[in-house]
Order: structure tokens, then C-alpha cells, then sequence
């Protein structure tokens, strides 16, 4: 016979004597009679939590292995955050001016605070972008990608993944506010060849003789 009840919630119905088991629940066919049914699962409580203590030990074990340490310190190793750069302000940036040798260093800081509105624009924040440069289509530039503004959307790449976008309204996306100057600096240069207006402008006002620039020119290489 089969008792569906378990011992912890019903062990009335089991009297345990010197020869076995009798069943005192009277709906039992086996009343007052002996019974093989019951099962005694305390004698199994302590074989199964020694059997789950060694188990959890085992397991244990095994995550804290001198391999699997080595592991976990990889991965740490490979996602440590990068470190952030020095942070944009305005002594900050005036130094940075300097060191990239920016022309009129402090005119072009007067115009990166209009452009910027004191280095609080949305596309400062959003591109690293303080003087609203756009991706150039052949000088060399500092840019990681675009940014489109009427999706709102940063595009990174080279030129010629960029190459299809350029002709939507857009801005150049920097890595950094640092890589901004750098390119506005490229800008300068591809624009303002300081070396050619200084000896035109020696060529047309300082000097009568017509030979004179080309004289400098050669003198100059010279050396």
C-alpha cells in the first residue's frame, strides 16, 4: 500500500516500533497493521548535504583556479576604461593653442567661445567639435567621422566610407577636444601659407627689386 503523505507533514499516521512500521491512519488499508511504505529520509539528510557541501566545494574550487584567475584578470585587463583626457577649459584650451601653434591664438579663442557659447554648445558635447568645422573633402583633417544633424546621427570612419555622406549638411566629429584644435591647425594651414603672404607681401611693398623674393627663396633652401 502507498501512503501519499510524507513524514514531515504527516508522521501521525506512522508509529514506529522495535519490528517496523504500523499504519494508525484509519482510510489506510494496512490500519494498525505493519507497513513497508514509510520511507525514514532523515537517515538520507546527512549522506545529502555532505554529497551538496562537497559538490559546492568542488565547484568552487574550481572558479578560483589559478587558470580561471588568469582569465577573469585578462578580461579586467581588456576593458579597463580609457583614461580621460585632460578636461576643456578655458586655461586648458588657451594652452593647447599655444602648443598646436595656432595663429592669433587669442582670436581664435574669442571665436571658439561665439562658436561654442563659452564651450557649452550641443556640438561641443556631441562631437568634440568647437569651432563648427565641417569633414573636409581633401586637406588632411584630425575628423573620426561626421555628424548629421538633421538625423541626429555620428557616422565614424575614413573619407572614403564618409565619402557618400559629405554632401548632407554636416560637422566633423572628433575624438577628442584636442583632435579639434589639431584640425583647426590644419585648417590654418591649408588656407593661410603664412611663409608665401609674407614674401608676397616683400615682393609687392618692401623690396623694388623684382628678383628679390626668388633671391630670399633660394638663400633660404640654402641653409
Amino acid at each position: 500500500m502507498r501512503i501519499p503523505h510524507m513524514r514531515d507533514s504527516n508522521s501521525k499516521n506512522i508509529h514506529r516500533t522495535e519490528k517496523g512500521f504500523i499504519c494508525i491512519n484509519a482510510a489506510c488499508e494496512n490500519y494498525l497493521a505493519a507497513t513497508s511504505c514509510y520511507r525514514d529520509f532523515g537517515k538520507w539528510k546527512n549522506p545529502i548535504a555532505s554529497s551538496v557541501f562537497a559538490f559546492l566545494l568542488l565547484f568552487s574550487i574550481d572558479d578560483f583556479s589559478p587558470a580561471r584567475a588568469g582569465e577573469n584578470k585578462e578580461q579586467k585587463l581588456i576593458y579597463l576604461p580609457e583614461v580621460k583626457e585632460i578636461p576643456l577649459t578655458i586655461p586648458n584650451l588657451q594652452a593647447e593653442l599655444i602648443t598646436q601653434n595656432i595663429l592669433c591664438p587669442q582670436h581664435v579663442l574669442a571665436q571658439i567661445k561665439i562658436e561654442s557659447g563659452n564651450l557649452t554648445s550641443f556640438l561641443l558635447k556631441r562631437t568634440n567639435n568647437m569651432l563648427g568645422m565641417r569633414y573636409p573633402l581633401t586637406r588632411k583633417t584630425t575628423a573620426c567621422g561626421i555628424y548629421i544633424p538633421a538625423k541626429d546621427t555620428v557616422i565614424i570612419g575614413n573619407r572614403d566610407a564618409l565619402k557618400k555622406y559629405l554632401k548632407a549638411d554636416n560637422y566633423a566629429v572628433y575624438k577628442t577636444w584636442k583632435d579639434g584644435v589639431a584640425d583647426y591647425k590644419l585648417w590654418q594651414e591649408s588656407n593661410f601659407n603664412v611663409t608665401e603672404r609674407y614674401l608676397t607681401f616683400l615682393g609687392k611693398v618692401y623690396a623694388e627689386d623684382t628678383q628679390y623674393v626668388q633671391k630670399i627663396k633660394q638663400m633660404a633652401a640654402a641653409h
